[in-house]
């Protein structure tokens, strides 16, 4: 790691866990709820990558591998009730970890909470695992990566055009994104990028979606260096990101899904992908 990681080290203060509501909710609505009923967070302590797969597949899409590299916290499905249909549920990729640790089990400690339940009660939440980074999102980032997370399909579209709505979120926002420790993310149909700012050819990111850049994507959750008080732990979120590729109907299309810390393995960075939105259509609309 840079020699400015202790730097920042020296900030973070892990706290207790503070309720239960989903980040998910936040960012895959972009409205903020009142009273959020309790979600359910399942992990691939509990589920597999090829539910993870299953989950996202929607119409004209066939699923035909599914892999994931990452620490089994990191990565999992989310349910949120009070959502609508389309946006009740869904799959999370983070850098740190999707659940509370438990205190008393000598697996969880490398994190204390939720990066994905909230409220917003820290500024500071990391989980940090020692993990390796990601090839393709370190040459993006042009700076070193770690604590990858990262899910693989194979799928088989019917039609040419496809389609997987994202959206994502970063304890990096509160000042951190203003310092250049920008977390990297990408989503990658047959290797070529398809995850970026709407209009734009700029790779999505903490760094290119946030208060300054492309505001208009942008929902903060903290005020002055205080957390906010959207139900979730992230400091700030995206709205609703859309990746499109075209690709050749019914032949197999690699999509890989990932998102990494930059810089150093500290402060947590979540990528939500909703349920059912991968697909393919004839058209472009």
């Amino acid at each position: 790691m840079e020699t400015n990681t202790s730097r920042r080290v020296g900030t973070f203060r892990r706290g207790l866990v503070a309720g239960v509501a989903a980040a998910a909710v936040v960012l895959l609505t972009a409205s903020p709820a009142l009273a959020a009923p309790p979600v359910s967070v399942s992990t691939l302590r509990e589920v597999s990558a090829a539910q993870l797969a299953d989950a996202l597949a929607g119409r004209g899409i066939r699923v035909q591998d599914a892999t994931f590299t990452g620490t089994d916290v990191q990565g999992g499905l989310f349910r949120a009730p009070m959502l609508g249909k389309r946006h009740s549920q869904g799959v999370a990729l983070s850098t740190g970890s999707l659940i509370d640790s438990d205190p008393q089990s000598d697996a969880d400690v490398d994190f204390t909470k939720s990066a994905l339940i909230g409220p917003n009660t820290s500024l500071t939440t990391t989980g940090d695992f020692g993990g390796v980074g990601d090839d393709d999102l370190t040459a993006q980032a042009g700076i070193s990566s770690y604590d990858a997370a990262v899910l693989t399909l194979t799928v088989k579209p019917r039609h040419r055009h496809l389609f997987l709505e994202y959206g994502f979120g970063s304890e990096e926002y509160a000042n951190w994104t203003a310092q250049g420790y920008n977390d990297a993310l990408g989503i990658w149909v047959n290797g070529e990028l398809c995850s970026t700012v709407p209009r734009t050819s700029e790779p999505a990111g903490t760094g290119t979606i946030n208060e300054t850049a492309h505001a208009e994507h942008y929902v903060p959750n903290f005020t002055d260096r205080t957390p906010g008080i959207l139900p979730t732990e992230m400091n700030g979120f995206t709205k609703p990101l859309q990746c499109h590729a075209r690709v050749t109907p019914g032949t197999p299309v690699t999509v890989k899904i990932a998102v990494a810390d930059t810089r150093d393995g500290q402060l947590d960075t979540t990528l939500l992908l909703a349920a059912k939105s991968l697909y393919s259509s004839r058209s472009r609309r």
